[in-house]
């Protein structure tokens, strides 16, 4: 009978220790976990531009202040050398604020735990709805990348 009672015991407190994990609401965003957070972009009054020197096969996190508002967006480069930017926020996840984080070849979002491939980011949602790195347009002029601030802008709700 004491041998149930402690099994059950020790089952119980693994049980609370997983779910504790599990539910963390705390506002705990990627800026702690990314050594390069807040650089600053090259931006006039309507684009903001990163020359595609500055992007690497390790993900940087930017950071566009809009009224207040922090908006972070990431780039990277995928094992082709082309280039990937999305939001640091995800389509579902993102009442979390906690963004992304870098695992050798994919992103990983810290709220869900799911894994996406560098090679995949930059496009809309390929699932249809679920977890995914929110998509940011953007284009390439002259070995620059340039994102609309309005697009920024128009998920400003997400941060």
């Amino acid at each position: 009978m004491k041998k149930k009672i402690v099994l059950i015991c020790i089952i119980s407190m693994i049980v609370i220790l997983l779910l504790s994990g599990c539910t963390d609401t705390s506002q705990n965003n990627n800026s702690n976990n990314n050594t390069n957070n807040n650089i600053s972009p090259q931006k006039n009054e309507t684009e903001i531009r990163i020359p595609i020197s500055e992007i690497s096969s390790t993900a940087k996190f930017y950071s566009y202040d809009s009224n207040g508002i922090s908006i972070r967006f990431f780039a990277v480069k995928d094992k082709s050398g082309a280039v990937h930017i999305a939001f640091d926020a995800c389509d579902v996840c993102y009442n979390a604020k906690k963004g992304y984080k870098q695992n050798g070849e994919v992103l990983q979002c810290i709220n869900c735990g799911l894994e996406f491939s560098i090679s995949s980011l930059g496009t809309e949602n390929k699932a249809g709805g679920g977890c995914w790195p929110s998509y940011l347009p953007m284009k390439i002029e002259n070995d620059t990348v340039i994102i609309e601030i309005s697009d920024l802008k128009a998920r400003s709700y997400m941060f």
